[in-house]
């Protein structure tokens, strides 16, 4: 269902979320930092004696509710718990460093473990070469290791502006990257607040992707917006 049936102006470029929008991340972050856990018990056993999977999250929790800059970098703060751990045990120099590269591989490689929604590629298929496409993330999913890269013309993270959606901050950079008025561009996302409300409060045309067919949060003010419960039927608002 969609909630209105047209855009108020002409679409010149469309960018997407990445997390829960083109992909399903149920349950992917969690194994991948069981995975991590599994590989600090395995090659430096007494990191991983002291600290179990709830120990590296209770860690995790508390170096972001410490750091405004690891709150908006999710890279820079998944990293700083490796190597807050590490060094808590005794680690120090180049140890440490090889401790947090590889624990962090190990991560970084299950977290693109994801399996894309069906109408994802059809989808960027359709769009690609009619309208810029980018992608507008608060994560650090890497589309190149996704072999998605070729579908978009430009990426935007919240590790590289140093602020999260739905700050100005981040779409303002979507505006330059797309150099386009922003009532041209088109923004979907799964979550009411960061892509929807973000997206509509900086002046960007705003979809939420609404695939449970969930109702609008009561707590969240409502902002213009097109409701669509899959990538189709954006498609068939534009018209590709």
């Amino acid at each position: 269902m969609i909630e209105r049936t047209r855009f108020n102006a002409a679409v010149k470029a469309i960018t997407f979320d990445l997390d829960f929008t083109l992909w399903d991340l149920t349950g992917v972050i969690e194994q991948a930092e069981e995975r991590a856990q599994r590989f600090l018990a395995a090659r430096y056993p007494e990191v991983g004696a002291r600290f179990g999977v709830q120990g590296l999250r209770d860690l995790h929790r508390h170096l972001a509710a410490e750091s405004t800059f690891l709150r908006h970098n999710v890279t820079a703060l998944r990293k700083a718990v490796f190597r807050t751990a590490g060094a808590t045990l005794g680690y120090r120099d180049r140890e440490l460093d090889a401790l947090v590269a590889d624990t962090y591989t190990e991560f970084w490689e299950a977290r693109h473990e994801v399996v894309l929604y069906d109408d994802t590629i059809p989808a960027l298929e359709a769009l690609h070469g009619r309208f810029l496409i980018g992608a507008v993330t608060n994560g650090n999913a890497d589309v190149r290791r996704l072999r998605l890269e070729h579908y978009f013309d430009f990426v935007v993270s919240a590790v590289e502006v140093g602020a999260s959606k739905p700050s100005h901050l981040i779409f303002d950079v979507v505006g330059e990257r797309a150099g386009v008025p922003a009532r041209q561009v088109v923004h979907i996302g799964d979550d009411p607040e960061s892509d929807v409300i973000g997206a509509a409060r900086n002046g960007l045309q705003a979809v939420w992707l609404n695939r449970a067919a969930t109702g609008w949060p009561s707590q969240l003010e409502r902002v213009p917006h097109l409701e669509c419960r899959g990538l189709q039927e954006l498609c068939a608002v534009l018209a590709v």
